[in-house]
Protein backbone atom coordinates (compact mmCIF):
# COMPACT_ATOMS: atom_id res chain seq x y z
CA UNK A 1 0.00 0.00 0.00
CA UNK A 2 2.78 2.13 0.91
CA UNK A 3 4.85 1.46 -2.75
CA UNK A 4 2.96 4.79 -4.36
CA UNK A 5 3.80 7.48 -1.97
CA UNK A 6 7.79 5.31 -2.08
CA UNK A 7 7.76 6.21 -5.65
CA UNK A 8 6.44 10.20 -5.73
CA UNK A 9 8.86 9.97 -3.18
CA UNK A 10 11.85 8.58 -5.89
CA UNK A 11 10.42 10.68 -8.32
CA UNK A 12 10.51 14.01 -6.10
CA UNK A 13 14.00 13.28 -4.88
CA UNK A 14 15.58 12.17 -8.41
CA UNK A 15 13.86 14.98 -10.76
CA UNK A 16 16.18 17.69 -10.03
CA UNK A 17 19.36 15.52 -10.65
CA UNK A 18 17.98 13.83 -13.94
CA UNK A 19 16.79 17.83 -14.97
CA UNK A 20 20.73 17.97 -14.06
CA UNK A 21 21.94 15.11 -16.09
CA UNK A 22 19.30 16.45 -19.09
CA UNK A 23 21.15 20.15 -18.60
CA UNK A 24 24.89 19.10 -18.25
CA UNK A 25 24.48 16.32 -21.88
CA UNK A 26 22.83 19.51 -23.73
CA UNK A 27 25.53 21.64 -22.81
CA UNK A 28 27.93 19.62 -23.77
CA UNK A 29 26.71 18.98 -27.71
CA UNK A 30 26.07 21.57 -30.05
CA UNK A 31 23.30 24.48 -29.61
CA UNK A 32 20.04 23.47 -29.91
CA UNK A 33 18.07 24.27 -33.00
CA UNK A 34 14.95 26.16 -32.35
CA UNK A 35 11.87 23.38 -32.54
CA UNK A 36 10.58 25.72 -35.75
CA UNK A 37 11.31 25.30 -39.14
CA UNK A 38 14.17 27.99 -39.63
CA UNK A 39 16.25 28.95 -42.30
CA UNK A 40 19.83 31.00 -40.68
CA UNK A 41 21.80 32.84 -43.84
CA UNK A 42 25.34 33.48 -42.40
CA UNK A 43 27.24 34.53 -46.11
CA UNK A 44 26.28 36.72 -47.41
CA UNK A 45 26.38 39.10 -44.44
CA UNK A 46 22.74 40.36 -45.34
CA UNK A 47 19.33 40.23 -48.11
CA UNK A 48 21.66 42.34 -50.58
CA UNK A 49 25.12 42.27 -50.90
CA UNK A 50 27.73 43.78 -53.53
CA UNK A 51 30.19 42.04 -55.36
CA UNK A 52 33.01 41.81 -57.89
CA UNK A 53 34.09 38.35 -58.78
CA UNK A 54 32.11 35.63 -60.42
CA UNK A 55 31.91 33.38 -57.55
CA UNK A 56 30.37 34.22 -53.62
CA UNK A 57 30.57 31.75 -50.69
CA UNK A 58 27.19 30.41 -49.51
CA UNK A 59 26.65 29.26 -45.71
CA UNK A 60 23.57 28.79 -44.38
CA UNK A 61 21.77 26.73 -41.35
CA UNK A 62 18.49 25.36 -40.31
CA UNK A 63 17.04 22.37 -38.36
CA UNK A 64 19.00 18.97 -38.66
CA UNK A 65 17.19 16.61 -40.65
CA UNK A 66 15.72 19.18 -42.88
CA UNK A 67 16.20 19.39 -46.83
CA UNK A 68 17.74 22.37 -48.56
CA UNK A 69 17.55 24.11 -51.98
CA UNK A 70 18.74 27.04 -53.57
CA UNK A 71 16.66 28.06 -56.57
CA UNK A 72 15.54 24.73 -56.59
CA UNK A 73 18.57 22.45 -56.43
CA UNK A 74 19.51 20.51 -53.76
CA UNK A 75 22.56 21.66 -50.79
CA UNK A 76 23.94 19.22 -48.18
CA UNK A 77 22.33 19.49 -44.86
CA UNK A 78 25.31 18.05 -42.27
CA UNK A 79 24.45 16.53 -38.89
CA UNK A 80 24.89 20.02 -37.23
CA UNK A 81 21.87 21.34 -40.08
CA UNK A 82 24.45 23.49 -41.55
CA UNK A 83 25.27 23.99 -45.59
CA UNK A 84 27.67 25.71 -47.44
CA UNK A 85 28.37 25.82 -51.15
CA UNK A 86 29.74 28.34 -53.65
CA UNK A 87 27.13 30.84 -55.70
CA UNK A 88 27.77 31.53 -59.53
CA UNK A 89 27.68 35.53 -60.64
CA UNK A 90 26.35 37.25 -63.72
CA UNK A 91 26.79 40.61 -63.79
CA UNK A 92 24.15 42.56 -62.11
CA UNK A 93 21.58 41.46 -59.80
CA UNK A 94 22.12 37.72 -59.24
CA UNK A 95 18.62 36.39 -56.99
CA UNK A 96 18.65 33.50 -54.83
CA UNK A 97 16.11 31.83 -52.27
CA UNK A 98 16.94 28.85 -50.17
CA UNK A 99 13.89 26.85 -48.89
CA UNK A 100 14.03 24.45 -46.07
CA UNK A 101 11.77 21.51 -45.85
CA UNK A 102 10.87 19.75 -42.63
CA UNK A 103 10.69 15.97 -42.45
CA UNK A 104 6.75 16.60 -42.24
CA UNK A 105 6.19 18.91 -45.22
CA UNK A 106 6.51 22.43 -43.52
CA UNK A 107 8.45 24.52 -46.01
CA UNK A 108 10.24 27.91 -44.79
CA UNK A 109 12.34 30.22 -47.51
CA UNK A 110 14.94 33.27 -47.44
CA UNK A 111 15.42 35.33 -50.58
CA UNK A 112 18.66 37.44 -51.21
CA UNK A 113 20.24 39.58 -53.83
CA UNK A 114 24.16 39.65 -54.88
CA UNK A 115 24.65 42.06 -57.40
CA UNK A 116 28.07 41.55 -59.33
CA UNK A 117 29.53 44.91 -59.83
CA UNK A 118 30.30 45.32 -63.75
CA UNK A 119 34.07 44.83 -65.01
CA UNK A 120 35.64 47.70 -66.19
CA UNK A 121 34.94 47.95 -70.19
CA UNK A 122 36.89 50.36 -72.86
CA UNK A 123 35.13 53.93 -72.93
CA UNK A 124 33.12 53.95 -76.01
CA UNK A 125 34.06 55.37 -79.37
CA UNK A 126 30.41 57.81 -79.48
CA UNK A 127 31.62 59.71 -76.94
CA UNK A 128 34.80 61.88 -76.08
CA UNK A 129 35.22 61.26 -72.04
CA UNK A 130 37.97 60.91 -69.22
CA UNK A 131 36.98 57.89 -66.78
CA UNK A 132 37.30 58.95 -63.44
CA UNK A 133 38.89 54.87 -62.90
CA UNK A 134 42.34 53.72 -62.98
CA UNK A 135 43.76 57.67 -62.91
CA UNK A 136 47.34 58.10 -61.72
CA UNK A 137 48.89 59.10 -59.12
CA UNK A 138 45.87 58.45 -56.78
CA UNK A 139 47.65 59.12 -53.86
CA UNK A 140 49.93 62.30 -52.86
CA UNK A 141 53.06 61.40 -54.01
CA UNK A 142 57.07 63.44 -52.76
CA UNK A 143 59.38 62.50 -55.47
CA UNK A 144 63.72 62.46 -55.28
CA UNK A 145 65.55 62.55 -57.99
CA UNK A 146 65.98 59.80 -59.93
CA UNK A 147 62.34 58.75 -58.80
CA UNK A 148 59.76 57.41 -61.66
CA UNK A 149 56.82 59.34 -61.40
CA UNK A 150 54.27 57.36 -63.40
CA UNK A 151 51.23 58.53 -64.65
CA UNK A 152 47.85 57.21 -66.27
CA UNK A 153 44.54 57.65 -67.33
CA UNK A 154 41.37 55.89 -68.93
CA UNK A 155 39.33 56.97 -71.66
CA UNK A 156 38.16 56.97 -75.35
CA UNK A 157 40.44 55.01 -77.29
CA UNK A 158 42.03 56.18 -80.69
CA UNK A 159 42.69 60.03 -79.62
CA UNK A 160 45.77 62.24 -78.71
CA UNK A 161 46.93 62.00 -74.57
CA UNK A 162 48.93 64.65 -73.15
CA UNK A 163 49.25 66.28 -69.10
CA UNK A 164 50.38 69.40 -67.66
CA UNK A 165 53.86 67.91 -67.32
CA UNK A 166 54.68 67.28 -70.55
CA UNK A 167 54.80 63.77 -69.65
CA UNK A 168 54.55 62.50 -73.09
CA UNK A 169 51.69 59.65 -73.10
CA UNK A 170 51.01 56.65 -75.35
CA UNK A 171 48.34 54.45 -75.52
CA UNK A 172 48.62 50.86 -74.62
CA UNK A 173 47.84 48.26 -76.63
CA UNK A 174 44.51 45.91 -74.92
CA UNK A 175 47.21 42.99 -74.42
CA UNK A 176 49.35 44.61 -72.15
CA UNK A 177 46.20 46.85 -70.54
CA UNK A 178 44.02 43.60 -69.00
CA UNK A 179 42.09 43.97 -72.77
CA UNK A 180 41.24 47.24 -72.38
CA UNK A 181 41.46 50.04 -75.01
CA UNK A 182 41.68 53.73 -73.97
CA UNK A 183 44.67 53.45 -71.60
CA UNK A 184 46.98 55.64 -72.04
CA UNK A 185 50.49 56.13 -70.13
CA UNK A 186 53.98 57.95 -69.38
CA UNK A 187 56.90 58.27 -67.38
CA UNK A 188 59.55 60.66 -66.32
CA UNK A 189 62.36 60.23 -64.20
CA UNK A 190 62.92 63.33 -61.75
CA UNK A 191 65.91 65.31 -62.48
CA UNK A 192 67.50 67.65 -60.12
CA UNK A 193 66.37 70.63 -59.73
CA UNK A 194 62.91 69.68 -60.89
CA UNK A 195 60.39 71.84 -58.32
CA UNK A 196 56.84 71.45 -57.58
CA UNK A 197 54.55 71.57 -55.02
CA UNK A 198 51.35 69.69 -54.27
CA UNK A 199 50.57 69.53 -57.96
CA UNK A 200 47.74 67.35 -59.02
CA UNK A 201 48.13 66.32 -63.26
CA UNK A 202 45.98 67.91 -65.17
CA UNK A 203 45.42 65.00 -68.48
CA UNK A 204 43.99 66.08 -71.68
CA UNK A 205 42.09 64.06 -73.66
CA UNK A 206 41.82 65.44 -77.61
CA UNK A 207 40.39 63.13 -80.45
CA UNK A 208 40.40 64.03 -84.41
CA UNK A 209 38.37 66.76 -85.00
CA UNK A 210 40.04 69.03 -82.28
CA UNK A 211 37.40 68.36 -79.16
CA UNK A 212 39.08 67.94 -75.90
CA UNK A 213 38.56 66.84 -72.24
CA UNK A 214 40.53 67.46 -69.55
CA UNK A 215 40.39 65.53 -65.84
CA UNK A 216 42.66 66.01 -62.84
CA UNK A 217 43.65 63.42 -60.74
CA UNK A 218 43.30 62.90 -57.08
CA UNK A 219 46.93 62.51 -56.20
CA UNK A 220 49.28 65.36 -56.18
CA UNK A 221 52.70 65.44 -57.05
CA UNK A 222 55.80 66.94 -55.04
CA UNK A 223 58.92 67.51 -56.64
CA UNK A 224 61.99 69.11 -54.51
CA UNK A 225 65.12 66.71 -54.85
CA UNK A 226 67.33 69.26 -53.15
CA UNK A 227 65.69 69.36 -50.16
CA UNK A 228 65.79 65.34 -49.63
CA UNK A 229 66.43 63.90 -46.98
CA UNK A 230 64.02 64.98 -44.51
CA UNK A 231 64.77 63.52 -41.23
CA UNK A 232 62.10 62.17 -39.01
CA UNK A 233 62.50 60.83 -35.33
CA UNK A 234 60.03 57.15 -34.92
CA UNK A 235 56.84 57.83 -32.19
CA UNK A 236 54.25 55.81 -30.70
CA UNK A 237 54.47 51.76 -29.91
CA UNK A 238 56.59 49.23 -32.01
CA UNK A 239 56.11 51.46 -35.40
CA UNK A 240 56.90 49.08 -38.03
CA UNK A 241 59.51 49.39 -41.14
CA UNK A 242 58.05 47.43 -43.90
CA UNK A 243 59.77 46.41 -47.04
CA UNK A 244 57.25 47.76 -49.98
CA UNK A 245 54.07 49.68 -50.66
CA UNK A 246 52.60 46.08 -51.02
CA UNK A 247 49.32 45.76 -48.63
CA UNK A 248 46.85 43.12 -47.23
CA UNK A 249 44.39 42.59 -44.61
CA UNK A 250 47.70 42.15 -42.10
CA UNK A 251 49.06 45.74 -43.48
CA UNK A 252 52.19 44.05 -45.60
CA UNK A 253 55.06 42.44 -44.93
CA UNK A 254 57.35 44.35 -42.18
CA UNK A 255 60.83 44.20 -41.94
CA UNK A 256 61.60 44.65 -38.79
CA UNK A 257 59.75 46.51 -35.37
CA UNK A 258 61.89 49.13 -34.01
CA UNK A 259 61.94 51.52 -30.89
CA UNK A 260 60.46 55.58 -30.83
CA UNK A 261 62.99 57.86 -31.02
CA UNK A 262 65.12 56.63 -33.75
CA UNK A 263 66.44 58.48 -36.83
CA UNK A 264 65.34 58.08 -39.95
CA UNK A 265 66.41 59.41 -43.36
CA UNK A 266 63.14 59.69 -45.39
CA UNK A 267 63.43 60.69 -48.85
CA UNK A 268 59.82 60.57 -50.25
CA UNK A 269 56.51 60.11 -49.59
CA UNK A 270 53.37 57.49 -51.23
CA UNK A 271 49.95 58.18 -49.83
CA UNK A 272 50.58 57.84 -46.13
CA UNK A 273 54.06 55.78 -46.60
CA UNK A 274 57.17 57.89 -45.69
CA UNK A 275 60.39 55.90 -47.94
CA UNK A 276 63.72 55.58 -45.49
CA UNK A 277 66.94 55.64 -46.92
CA UNK A 278 68.25 52.79 -44.56
CA UNK A 279 71.80 52.79 -46.58
CA UNK A 280 73.37 52.57 -50.08
CA UNK A 281 70.67 49.94 -51.31
CA UNK A 282 69.08 49.97 -48.33
CA UNK A 283 65.64 51.20 -48.03
CA UNK A 284 62.13 50.57 -46.29
CA UNK A 285 58.69 52.28 -46.15
CA UNK A 286 56.87 53.48 -42.52
CA UNK A 287 53.81 54.68 -41.35
CA UNK A 288 53.91 58.71 -41.55
CA UNK A 289 51.91 59.00 -38.42
CA UNK A 290 55.09 56.67 -36.65
CA UNK A 291 56.93 59.52 -37.58
CA UNK A 292 57.88 63.59 -36.42
CA UNK A 293 59.66 65.08 -39.02
CA UNK A 294 62.56 67.32 -37.67
CA UNK A 295 63.94 70.58 -38.66
CA UNK A 296 66.57 71.56 -41.23
CA UNK A 297 69.87 70.84 -39.74
CA UNK A 298 69.38 67.97 -37.62
CA UNK A 299 71.96 65.49 -37.47
CA UNK A 300 71.79 62.58 -40.88
CA UNK A 301 71.04 58.75 -38.94
CA UNK A 302 75.04 57.83 -39.44
CA UNK A 303 77.18 56.71 -36.75
CA UNK A 304 80.48 55.04 -35.42
CA UNK A 305 80.73 52.06 -33.55
CA UNK A 306 82.37 52.46 -29.72
CA UNK A 307 83.73 49.46 -27.62
CA UNK A 308 81.24 46.69 -26.82
CA UNK A 309 80.36 45.23 -23.40
CA UNK A 310 79.29 41.48 -23.39
CA UNK A 311 77.91 40.05 -19.80
CA UNK A 312 75.04 38.37 -17.62
CA UNK A 313 73.09 38.93 -14.73
CA UNK A 314 70.98 36.61 -12.79
CA UNK A 315 68.47 36.32 -15.44
CA UNK A 316 69.51 37.33 -18.87
CA UNK A 317 72.52 37.74 -21.03
CA UNK A 318 73.38 40.92 -22.75
CA UNK A 319 75.25 42.86 -25.60
CA UNK A 320 75.82 46.68 -25.49
CA UNK A 321 77.23 48.08 -28.46
CA UNK A 322 78.28 52.12 -27.68
CA UNK A 323 76.78 54.27 -30.13
CA UNK A 324 76.26 57.88 -29.37
CA UNK A 325 72.47 58.01 -32.13
CA UNK A 326 70.02 55.60 -32.41
CA UNK A 327 69.51 54.25 -35.50
CA UNK A 328 67.19 51.92 -37.42
CA UNK A 329 67.80 48.11 -37.47
CA UNK A 330 66.50 44.85 -38.43
CA UNK A 331 67.08 41.11 -36.99
CA UNK A 332 67.13 37.79 -38.23
CA UNK A 333 68.05 34.30 -36.65
CA UNK A 334 69.47 30.53 -37.54
CA UNK A 335 68.78 27.60 -36.29
CA UNK A 336 72.19 25.77 -37.19
CA UNK A 337 74.64 26.76 -35.94
CA UNK A 338 71.85 28.63 -33.55
CA UNK A 339 72.75 32.40 -34.23
CA UNK A 340 71.30 36.23 -33.83
CA UNK A 341 71.81 38.56 -36.41
CA UNK A 342 71.28 42.14 -35.84
CA UNK A 343 72.00 45.11 -38.83
CA UNK A 344 72.43 48.45 -37.74
CA UNK A 345 71.48 50.85 -40.48
CA UNK A 346 73.79 54.11 -40.80
CA UNK A 347 76.56 52.75 -38.48
CA UNK A 348 80.04 52.28 -39.15
CA UNK A 349 82.97 49.86 -37.07
CA UNK A 350 85.04 52.21 -34.88
CA UNK A 351 84.83 49.18 -32.20
CA UNK A 352 88.57 48.53 -30.56
CA UNK A 353 87.59 45.83 -28.26
CA UNK A 354 84.76 43.47 -27.04
CA UNK A 355 84.64 43.28 -23.56
CA UNK A 356 83.38 39.60 -22.77
CA UNK A 357 82.04 38.62 -18.97
CA UNK A 358 81.97 35.65 -17.82
CA UNK A 359 78.94 35.64 -16.30
CA UNK A 360 76.70 35.05 -19.69
CA UNK A 361 75.24 31.79 -19.73
CA UNK A 362 73.61 31.96 -23.35
CA UNK A 363 75.92 33.43 -25.26
CA UNK A 364 78.71 32.09 -26.43
CA UNK A 365 80.25 34.36 -28.94
CA UNK A 366 79.37 37.76 -30.31
CA UNK A 367 81.34 39.30 -33.18
CA UNK A 368 80.71 42.09 -36.01
CA UNK A 369 80.83 42.35 -39.99
CA UNK A 370 80.07 44.74 -42.00
CA UNK A 371 78.35 42.97 -44.89
CA UNK A 372 77.61 46.52 -47.35
CA UNK A 373 78.24 50.22 -46.84
CA UNK A 374 76.27 51.55 -44.25
CA UNK A 375 75.38 47.96 -42.75
CA UNK A 376 77.22 46.97 -39.46
CA UNK A 377 75.97 43.23 -38.61
CA UNK A 378 76.05 41.99 -35.37
CA UNK A 379 76.23 38.39 -35.05
CA UNK A 380 75.65 36.29 -31.51
CA UNK A 381 76.10 33.13 -31.33
CA UNK A 382 74.61 30.50 -28.86
CA UNK A 383 74.63 27.87 -26.90
CA UNK A 384 71.27 26.02 -27.31
CA UNK A 385 70.41 25.20 -30.50
CA UNK A 386 66.62 27.16 -29.64
CA UNK A 387 66.75 30.76 -29.55
CA UNK A 388 64.21 31.55 -26.39
CA UNK A 389 63.74 35.38 -27.29
CA UNK A 390 65.50 38.56 -27.71
CA UNK A 391 65.17 41.95 -27.28
CA UNK A 392 66.24 45.15 -29.26
CA UNK A 393 66.25 49.05 -27.63
CA UNK A 394 68.74 51.79 -26.80
CA UNK A 395 69.69 53.02 -23.72
CA UNK A 396 72.07 56.14 -23.12
CA UNK A 397 74.99 54.76 -23.79
CA UNK A 398 73.83 52.59 -27.17
CA UNK A 399 72.50 49.41 -28.58
CA UNK A 400 71.41 46.88 -25.84
CA UNK A 401 70.15 43.40 -26.65
CA UNK A 402 68.50 41.19 -24.46
CA UNK A 403 68.65 37.78 -24.59
CA UNK A 404 66.81 34.62 -22.52
CA UNK A 405 68.10 32.09 -21.46
CA UNK A 406 67.17 28.31 -22.11
CA UNK A 407 64.89 27.26 -18.79
CA UNK A 408 66.53 25.10 -16.53
CA UNK A 409 63.77 22.82 -16.39
CA UNK A 410 62.05 22.26 -19.79
CA UNK A 411 59.12 21.38 -18.26
CA UNK A 412 55.76 22.49 -18.64
CA UNK A 413 55.31 22.59 -14.35
CA UNK A 414 58.50 25.65 -14.88
CA UNK A 415 57.56 27.52 -17.18
CA UNK A 416 54.79 30.49 -17.84
CA UNK A 417 52.63 30.55 -20.65
CA UNK A 418 51.02 33.65 -22.35
CA UNK A 419 47.49 32.24 -24.09
CA UNK A 420 45.59 34.61 -26.57
CA UNK A 421 42.14 34.14 -27.69
CA UNK A 422 41.98 35.68 -30.66
CA UNK A 423 38.89 38.19 -31.53
CA UNK A 424 36.42 39.00 -28.52
CA UNK A 425 33.11 41.71 -28.10
CA UNK A 426 32.63 43.44 -31.51
CA UNK A 427 35.00 41.41 -33.29
CA UNK A 428 33.35 38.31 -33.63
CA UNK A 429 36.05 37.10 -36.28
CA UNK A 430 34.86 34.14 -38.42
CA UNK A 431 31.03 32.54 -38.61
CA UNK A 432 30.08 29.06 -39.11
CA UNK A 433 27.21 27.78 -41.22
CA UNK A 434 24.69 27.10 -37.87
CA UNK A 435 26.24 30.81 -36.56
CA UNK A 436 28.74 29.49 -34.21
CA UNK A 437 31.54 32.48 -34.03
CA UNK A 438 35.03 32.00 -33.63
CA UNK A 439 35.62 34.59 -30.93
CA UNK A 440 33.48 31.79 -28.53
CA UNK A 441 35.01 28.94 -29.58
CA UNK A 442 38.63 30.39 -29.06
CA UNK A 443 38.16 31.57 -25.56
CA UNK A 444 36.67 28.01 -24.75
CA UNK A 445 39.39 25.95 -26.12
CA UNK A 446 41.65 29.04 -24.12
CA UNK A 447 39.92 28.38 -20.96
CA UNK A 448 40.77 24.32 -21.53
CA UNK A 449 44.40 25.39 -22.10
CA UNK A 450 44.37 27.01 -18.99
CA UNK A 451 43.07 23.85 -16.86
CA UNK A 452 45.13 21.53 -18.47
CA UNK A 453 48.51 23.72 -18.03
CA UNK A 454 47.80 24.70 -14.34
CA UNK A 455 46.57 21.25 -13.79
CA UNK A 456 50.52 20.46 -14.81
CA UNK A 457 51.85 23.02 -11.95
CA UNK A 458 51.80 25.93 -14.92
CA UNK A 459 51.69 29.73 -14.63
CA UNK A 460 48.93 31.03 -17.14
CA UNK A 461 48.47 34.42 -18.32
CA UNK A 462 45.34 35.31 -20.91
CA UNK A 463 45.35 38.15 -23.17
CA UNK A 464 41.74 38.52 -22.82
CA UNK A 465 39.23 35.84 -19.92
CA UNK A 466 35.88 37.41 -21.26
CA UNK A 467 34.18 38.31 -23.94
CA UNK A 468 36.03 41.63 -24.52
CA UNK A 469 37.62 43.32 -27.79
CA UNK A 470 41.12 43.52 -26.56
CA UNK A 471 43.30 45.32 -29.06
CA UNK A 472 46.03 43.88 -30.70
CA UNK A 473 48.63 45.86 -29.31
CA UNK A 474 47.60 45.57 -25.87
CA UNK A 475 47.82 41.38 -26.21
CA UNK A 476 51.32 42.20 -27.63
CA UNK A 477 52.22 44.15 -24.70
CA UNK A 478 50.72 42.01 -22.05
CA UNK A 479 52.82 38.69 -23.36
CA UNK A 480 55.83 40.36 -23.97
CA UNK A 481 55.34 42.73 -20.51
CA UNK A 482 54.37 39.25 -18.41
CA UNK A 483 57.07 37.20 -18.36
CA UNK A 484 55.89 34.17 -20.31
CA UNK A 485 57.65 31.97 -21.43
CA UNK A 486 56.07 30.98 -24.26
CA UNK A 487 52.96 32.48 -26.50
CA UNK A 488 50.45 30.60 -27.61
CA UNK A 489 47.38 32.55 -29.90
CA UNK A 490 44.36 30.74 -30.51
CA UNK A 491 42.41 30.52 -33.20
CA UNK A 492 39.42 29.42 -35.87
CA UNK A 493 40.16 29.63 -39.28
CA UNK A 494 37.97 30.77 -42.71
CA UNK A 495 38.17 30.79 -46.16
CA UNK A 496 37.53 34.20 -48.41
CA UNK A 497 33.78 34.84 -49.99
CA UNK A 498 34.96 33.57 -53.64
CA UNK A 499 35.56 30.22 -52.12
CA UNK A 500 33.85 27.26 -52.06
CA UNK A 501 34.20 26.29 -48.30
CA UNK A 502 33.40 22.61 -48.27
CA UNK A 503 36.78 22.46 -50.55
CA UNK A 504 39.17 23.65 -47.64
CA UNK A 505 39.40 22.40 -43.87
CA UNK A 506 41.88 21.61 -42.02
CA UNK A 507 44.50 22.37 -38.95
CA UNK A 508 47.31 24.89 -39.37
CA UNK A 509 50.13 26.67 -36.85
CA UNK A 510 51.70 29.96 -38.25
CA UNK A 511 54.84 31.72 -37.03
CA UNK A 512 57.08 34.60 -38.44
CA UNK A 513 60.82 34.43 -37.17
CA UNK A 514 62.28 30.82 -38.78
CA UNK A 515 63.34 30.16 -34.71
CA UNK A 516 59.85 29.36 -33.52
CA UNK A 517 59.34 26.62 -36.25
CA UNK A 518 60.34 24.26 -34.17
CA UNK A 519 57.30 25.17 -31.73
CA UNK A 520 55.04 25.31 -34.76
CA UNK A 521 55.69 22.44 -36.27
CA UNK A 522 55.22 20.01 -33.06
CA UNK A 523 52.27 21.64 -31.81
CA UNK A 524 50.65 20.93 -35.53
CA UNK A 525 51.97 17.24 -35.67
CA UNK A 526 50.31 16.83 -32.32
CA UNK A 527 47.37 18.53 -33.38
CA UNK A 528 47.20 15.81 -35.86
CA UNK A 529 46.60 12.84 -34.16
CA UNK A 530 42.40 14.53 -33.10
CA UNK A 531 41.95 13.53 -37.09
CA UNK A 532 41.99 17.01 -38.75
CA UNK A 533 43.71 16.79 -41.95
CA UNK A 534 46.89 19.04 -42.37
CA UNK A 535 46.07 22.85 -43.82
CA UNK A 536 50.04 23.78 -43.36
CA UNK A 537 52.90 24.89 -40.99
CA UNK A 538 52.80 28.44 -42.57
CA UNK A 539 55.99 30.74 -42.17
CA UNK A 540 57.42 34.18 -42.48
CA UNK A 541 53.47 35.05 -40.97
CA UNK A 542 53.30 38.72 -40.92
CA UNK A 543 50.99 39.16 -38.09
CA UNK A 544 51.33 41.11 -34.94
CA UNK A 545 51.03 38.31 -32.02
CA UNK A 546 53.54 36.33 -34.44
CA UNK A 547 55.81 39.30 -34.41
CA UNK A 548 57.42 39.78 -31.10
CA UNK A 549 60.82 38.24 -31.03
CA UNK A 550 61.14 38.27 -27.29
CA UNK A 551 59.39 34.63 -26.60
CA UNK A 552 58.78 31.63 -28.68
CA UNK A 553 54.99 32.25 -29.91
CA UNK A 554 52.71 30.51 -32.59
CA UNK A 555 49.27 30.97 -33.81
CA UNK A 556 47.44 27.70 -34.14
CA UNK A 557 44.56 27.57 -36.59
CA UNK A 558 42.72 24.92 -35.04
CA UNK A 559 40.28 24.39 -38.08
CA UNK A 560 37.90 26.10 -40.11
CA UNK A 561 34.98 26.99 -38.81
CA UNK A 562 34.03 28.20 -42.48
CA UNK A 563 33.54 24.37 -43.45
CA UNK A 564 30.60 22.34 -41.72
CA UNK A 565 32.43 19.45 -40.92
CA UNK A 566 35.48 21.30 -39.03
CA UNK A 567 32.54 23.61 -37.24
CA UNK A 568 31.07 20.53 -36.10
CA UNK A 569 34.14 19.53 -34.01
CA UNK A 570 34.94 23.25 -33.22
CA UNK A 571 31.73 23.60 -31.33
CA UNK A 572 31.61 20.04 -29.93
CA UNK A 573 33.21 20.63 -26.12
CA UNK A 574 34.78 17.05 -26.14
CA UNK A 575 36.36 17.67 -29.22
CA UNK A 576 37.79 21.27 -28.04
CA UNK A 577 39.00 19.62 -24.74
CA UNK A 578 40.61 16.98 -27.46
CA UNK A 579 42.25 19.88 -29.24
CA UNK A 580 43.23 21.58 -25.85
CA UNK A 581 45.09 18.16 -25.27
CA UNK A 582 47.01 17.56 -28.15
CA UNK A 583 48.41 21.45 -27.84
CA UNK A 584 49.72 20.98 -24.04
CA UNK A 585 51.56 17.54 -26.10
CA UNK A 586 52.78 19.50 -28.64
CA UNK A 587 54.36 21.67 -26.62
CA UNK A 588 55.63 18.59 -24.11
CA UNK A 589 57.25 17.74 -27.58
CA UNK A 590 58.92 20.91 -28.10
CA UNK A 591 60.26 20.54 -24.63
CA UNK A 592 61.67 17.57 -25.23
CA UNK A 593 63.00 18.44 -28.84
CA UNK A 594 65.23 21.04 -26.69
CA UNK A 595 66.32 19.12 -24.08
CA UNK A 596 70.30 18.23 -24.86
Amino acid sequence: MKIPHIRRFLVAALLPFALNLMLTATSRSQPAAPRSNFIRLVVPASDTVQAASGTYRLSAGTSPGNRLTINGSPLKVYPSGGAAGLLNLGVGENHFTLTATGPRGDSVSKSFIIVRSKPAETTPDSALAIDTIMTEPSEDLWLNEDDRLEVQFKGTPGCRASCDLGIPMTEVKPAYAHGLGGIYRGVYTVKDGDTLSSHPVRFRLENASGAAVEVSSKGAVTMRPGDFPYIGVTKGERPALSYGLGDDRLGGAKMSFINAGIRLAITGKHGSQYRVALAPGHEAWIAAGNVDLIPRGARLPAALTENWTVYGDDKYDYVNVGIPLRLPYSSTTESDPTRIHIDLYGATSNTNWIIQQLTTREIKNVYYTEPSTGVFRITIELRHRQIWGYEIAYNPSGLVIKVRRQPEKLKIKALTFALDAGHGGENSGALGSTGALEKDINLAVVKELKALLEDRGARVILTRDNDADVAVADRVRKAVTSGADMLISIHSNSIGLTTNPENTRGTATFYKHICYRPLALAIVRSVLKTGLPLFGNVGSFNFSLNAPTELPNVLVEMAFVSNPLDEMDLTDPEFRHRIAGRIVDGVDDFLDSCDE
